[in-house]
């Protein structure tokens, strides 16, 4: 099958590989998108960094040219051993995480921290290819909420902002700031606002701050009073400096977008004004996940105007990894259709829910 390998840095190759295998407890998918996002843009311009292609990943073994691919849905085609025959034709969206259930964090429900976390996509061979194994526990039925693959493979983006928006521990009653509303921020504005919470947005981009105002933000000068909760997506300096700036006293900061260098931190205000520093990463796919479908199936319209286009893997370097790393992605997310031979409009019209509710 044709599939997306990194070499390395600024090295990936569409090449043909064999077909995967599930393994106990795994499903066989056959891919029907899969996303990219800011980490594959990161791996791909400066990596290997997280990707195990020069050192042995601890957990999944693997060492050297892998399959990207962390953000995916597709069709049951087979199973592992132990699971159920029956799967075969079901629309699933994955977490990607592997963890292992046992260790301390685990047995905390804090999967996302396992001591063997891994990932598919990450940590071993992903679904920017036709095929990708990944563990059933993983996954959740995408098509009980009659959702179209397209829309599915926008589950685990969205499961990380529904994340995001459980450990800042905001409140109906409370508001928030969000600064930064590409990739994550757009999916946390639409978390906020359908869980009641009132968001305002600080974002440079005009097109990405109207789609942060269709997803439920309100304009800035509307805040109502100092927010509770300031959300740093962005990663960036200028971004982290006014997000704490933001900060009142005995606010929250949850911070999201990973700072690429150390920033001094005023220690001394941090425990006078009571603020809090949140960090967020991942999802804990169990919690997570069934509530990020559930997002995205409710909202009626689609998600076009997030993910117009599904690229080809032809155009996965040219027309996806080089724009986001270069700061003009064409869309708020990208997906990748692996089976198409030309780019398309994306699908997400909704489909006739034949299992379950």
């Amino acid at each position: 099958m044709p599939a997306a390998v990194f070499h390395g840095r600024g090295d990936v190759r569409v090449e043909e590989v064999a077909v995967p295998r599930p393994g106990p407890n795994e499903v066989l998918l056959s891919v029907a998108a899969a996303g990219i996002c800011g980490t594959d843009a990161a791996e791909y311009a400066h990596g290997p960094s997280m990707f195990p292609v020069e050192r042995r990943h601890p957990a999944t073994g693997h060492l050297g040219p892998m399959v990207m691919g962390h953000e995916f849905a597709g069709t049951v085609v087979a199973v592992g051993d132990e699971l159920d025959p029956g799967l075969v034709g079901r629309l699933v969206a994955s977490a990607g995480s592997l963890c292992c259930g046992a260790c301390w964090q685990c047995a905390r429900g804090r999967g996302n921290m396992c001591e063997s976390y891994a990932a598919v996509g990450l940590h071993r061979d992903g679904a920017l290819a036709r095929y990708v194994t990944t563990p059933l526990a993983n996954c959740v039925f995408a098509d009980e909420h009659g959702l179209t693959g397209d829309a599915a493979a926008l589950v685990q983006p969205m499961s990380i902002a529904v994340h995001a928006a459980r450990r800042s521990r905001i409140t109906p009653e409370e508001r928030a700031v969000l600064v930064g509303a590409g990739g994550i921020g757009a999916f946390l504005v639409y978390v906020l606002g359908r869980w009641g919470v009132g968001v305002a947005v600080r974002e440079l981009v005009d097109e990405r701050l109207e789609l942060a105002r269709r997803l439920g933000a309100a304009p800035l000068e509307e805040e109502g009073g100092p927010p509770a909760v300031v959300f740093e997506v962005s990663g960036t300096v200028a971004g982290y400096e006014s997000a704490l700036a933001t900060l009142p006293r005995g606010g929250r900061l949850v911070l999201v977008g990973i700072q690429k260098r150390p920033h001094p931190v005023d220690l001394g205000r941090l425990t006078v004004s009571e603020l809090e520093f949140v960090g967020t990463n991942a999802m804990v796919y169990q919690d997570d996940l069934p509530e990020a479908v559930r997002l995205v199936a409710a909202r009626r319209e689609g998600w076009a105007d997030v993910a117009p286009t599904a690229l080809t893997l032809d155009e996965l370097v040219p027309h996806g990894l080089e724009p986001l790393t270069q700061g003009r992605a064409p869309a708020v997310k990208m997906l990748v259709d692996p089976w198409a031979n030309a780019s398309r409009p994306t699908a997400f019209a909704r489909r006739k829910e034949s299992h379950g509710t």
